[in-house]
C-alpha cells in the first residue's frame, strides 16, 4: 500500500515550476501568499511530493562492506539502525536534485536552535535599545502548513514544467550555483534520463551513489562556510565513485618498490579521463586536482580564502574561487556520467 508524504523543502533560488518523475517524485513552489513578499528572505519554501510503502525500511550497513555481500539476506542482515523512511527517502531525493543540477535542494536538518532576531526591516521602527534575542527553532510554519500535509495522492497544481537545457551548456556555461536570485531554477535535458538509471540500480550500487550524492549535498552545504572542507568533501564524492568503479580490481604490488602498481592517484586520473574526456588539458587539470587534494589530506594545508576576510590578493581570491567551483562542477559530473553512460 503506497503512503503518500509532503514535505516542505528550500532553495536559495526560486523554483516557479514543477517536476515530476514519473509516479515516484514530484517538486514544486509553495504558495508563498502568506508571506510578507517585502521582506528580504534568501531560503524559498517548496513543496516534494513522494511516497513509501508499509513494508519498507531504512538500513544504513558500513560502506567497506558493501561490496563482500553475496547475497540479499547478508545484505538485510547489515541493517544497523531504521529511521523514518519519509524523512530517509526525502533527504535521497534531495541529494539527488543537488547533485544532478546546478542548486542546493535541502531541508533544515539542524534540531540544535539558535539565538536570533526577526529580519530588521520587521524591527525598524522599533527602537534599537528594545531589541531581544529570541531562542528559534529552524522551522517553516504557517497556519495552513499542517492542514496540508496530509495527502493520499500526487497533488494537481497549475505549475508549467521547469525550463530544461543542454547538459554540457546547463553545468560548463556560466552555471548559477545559487549565485544570482533574480533566475529562476532550471534543470539538465538529462535529468529524466538520471533518474530513470538510478531507480535501475540494484540496491548495493544504490547505497553507494547514495554515499556520495550525500558528500555531494555536502559538499554544497559547506562550499561558502567551510571552503577547504567543501573542497574535501567534493573529492571525497569523487573516490567513491572510483572505488565503486574498480572494485572488482586487485592491486598488484610492484616488486621492486612493493607499492601498488594500481594506484590510487592513476585510478582517480584515469576515473576522470574515462567520464569527462581523455585529453591532454583534462590529464593535467585532474593531476594537478588530485596533488591539491594530497596537499590538504596529508599536510593539512588550507586555502588562503578559507576565513571570510582574508588578506590576500584579488587574483588568488578569484583562482581559488574557480578551483572551488570546477571541483565541485567535476565531482558532480563524475556521478552524473557514470549514471548516463555505459560502463565497459
Amino acid at each position: 500500500m503506497k503512503i503518500f508524504h509532503r514535505a516542505i523543502f528550500f532553495t536559495k533560488i526560486p523554483l516557479v515550476g514543477h517536476y515530476k518523475f514519473k509516479d515516484i517524485f514530484q517538486i514544486f513552489p509553495y504558495d508563498l501568499k502568506n508571506i510578507q513578499t517585502e521582506i528580504f528572505y534568501k531560503h524559498y519554501p517548496n513543496i516534494l511530493e513522494f511516497w513509501s510503502t508499509d513494508e519498507e525500511i531504512t538500513i544504513t550497513p558500513n560502506l567497506d562492506d558493501i561490496f563482500e555481500l553475496s547475497n540479499e539476506f547478508e545484505y538485510e542482515k547489515l541493517f544497523f539502525n531504521s529511521i523514518p523512511i519519509s524523512l530517509s527517502k526525502q533527504d535521497k531525493i534531495l541529494a539527488l536534485l543537488t547533485t544532478f543540477t546546478n542548486n542546493h535542494f535541502f531541508r533544515y536538518s539542524d534540531i540544535e536552535g539558535f539565538w536570533g532576531i526577526p529580519n530588521f526591516r520587521e524591527i525598524k521602527n522599533e527602537v534599537p535599545d528594545s531589541w531581544t534575542s529570541k531562542w528559534c527553532e529552524k522551522m517553516y510554519l504557517t497556519p495552513e502548513v499542517q492542514k496540508q500535509f496530509k495527502i493520499e495522492e500526487f497533488t494537481s497544481h497549475g505549475y508549467n514544467e521547469i525550463n530544461k537545457i543542454k547538459q554540457k551548456e546547463y553545468f560548463l556555461n556560466d552555471p548559477n550555483i545559487d549565485f544570482d536570485s533574480n533566475k529562476e531554477i532550471i534543470l539538465p535535458d538529462t535529468i529524466d534520463q538520471l533518474f530513470e538509471n538510478y531507480y535501475s540500480l540494484d540496491p548495493k550500487t544504490a547505497f553507494i551513489i547514495n554515499a556520495a550524492t550525500q558528500y555531494i549535498n555536502n559538499a554544497i552545504e559547506f562550499k561558502d562556510s567551510r571552503k577547504t572542507l567543501s573542497l574535501l568533501v567534493s573529492f571525497i564524492a569523487m573516490e567513491t565513485m572510483v572505488n565503486l568503479e574498480y572494485k572488482d580490481e586487485k592491486s598488484i604490488p610492484c616488486p621492486k618498490c612493493t607499492q601498488e602498481i594500481y594506484s590510487v592517484c592513476r585510478k582517480f586520473r584515469e576515473y576522470l579521463l574515462k567520464y569527462l574526456g581523455d585529453t591532454a588539458y583534462n590529464k593535467k587539470k585532474f593531476n594537478k586536482y588530485y596533488n591539491l587534494r594530497s596537499k590538504i589530506v596529508h599536510t593539512g594545508r588550507q586555502l588562503e580564502t578559507e576565513s571570510l576576510f582574508s588578506e590576500v590578493p584579488d587574483s588568488i581570491k578569484d583562482n581559488e574561487f574557480l578551483t572551488r567551483i570546477e571541483i565541485i562542477q567535476i565531482s558532480k559530473l563524475a556521478i552524473i556520467n557514470w549514471l548516463l553512460y555505459p560502463r565497459t
